[in-house]
C-alpha cells in the first residue's frame, strides 16, 4: 500500500464540541492542506484526545469517574508497550455515511491489521505518537460532499 498515491498524512488533530449544537467533532489537519472532519465521534474521546494534548478545560466533565482511555494515557506502560505495537492507523473506508480505520500492529514482525472505529484509532495513534493517514478517496469525497451541501 503506497501512502504517497492512496492516502494523505495527518499532521494534527483537534477534538472538539461545536459551541451551538454541541455536536463532538475531530478534525484532521492533513499534510497537503486539506481538512477531514469526523462528526458525532463519542464525548469521551474529544476529551480523552484534549487530555492527552493538555488542552482539557476542568469545567468540561462528562462524569466524576475515569474512562478507559484516562487509564491508558496514565499508565506509562501502556503506552510503552502500544508504541512498540502499533505501526500506523489509516482511515480508509466508509460503509453507509460511518467512516472505518485500520490499525496496523505489529508482532514478532508479524503485521495484523484490524478495522476499527475511527475516532478510537486516532486516539491509540496519538498516545502512541504513530503517523494517521486517511485515504484520498474519502477526503475528496467529503469535499464533495461539502459543495454540494452549499448550494
Amino acid at each position: 500500500m503506497s501512502e504517497q498515491n492512496e492516502y494523505v498524512k495527518v499532521n494534527n488533530v483537534d477534538a472538539f464540541f461545536y459551541p451551538i449544537n454541541g455536536i463532538s467533532v475531530i478534525v484532521c489537519y492533513l499534510e497537503d492542506g486539506r481538512e477531514f472532519d469526523l462528526f458525532y465521534v463519542p464525548a469521551e474521546v474529544v476529551l480523552a484526545i484534549n487530555k492527552i494534548k493538555k488542552q482539557t478545560e476542568e469545567n468540561i466533565s462528562l462524569d466524576k469517574r475515569e474512562t478507559i482511555y484516562d487509564v491508558i494515557s496514565f499508565v506509562p506502560e501502556v503506552t510503552e508497550e502500544l508504541s512498540k505495537h502499533i505501526n500506523k492507523v489509516i482511515i480508509d473506508d466508509i460503509m453507509d455515511t460511518v467512516y472505518i480505520a485500520t490499525i496496523e500492529l505489529k508482532f514478532d514482525g508479524v503485521i495484523i491489521q484490524k478495522r476499527m472505529i475511527p475516532s478510537h484509532a486516532i486516539y491509540l495513534a496519538l498516545v502512541s505518537n504513530k503517523p494517521i493517514f486517511v485515504k484520498k478517496k474519502l477526503v475528496e469525497d467529503q469535499e464533495k460532499d461539502r459543495e454540494q451541501q452549499k448550494k
